[in-house]
């Protein structure tokens, strides 16, 4: 999962301890994401991905052709 880190956070897991300060985007197993998550130091880099249908066109108003 790929991070962007707000907050300077160490995470201690078992590849050992780690250390990230605000502005860096990293990309971490699930487990370590999810500790900096909790701890409110981190945002997803990634939007979820949303299915949602594209806009409908805009319809022309008569008042929009006489300008």
């Amino acid at each position: 999962m790929k991070l962007l880190i707000t907050r300077p956070v160490v995470v201690t897991g078992a590849g050992g301890t780690r250390a990230f300060v605000p502005g860096l985007t990293v990309e971490v197993d699930e487990t370590t994401a999810q500790q900096i998550l909790d701890q409110q130091a981190g945002i997803p880099a990634e939007p979820a991905e949303v299915n949602e249908p594209p806009a409908a066109p805009r319809r022309r108003k008569s008042a929009d052709a006489q300008t």
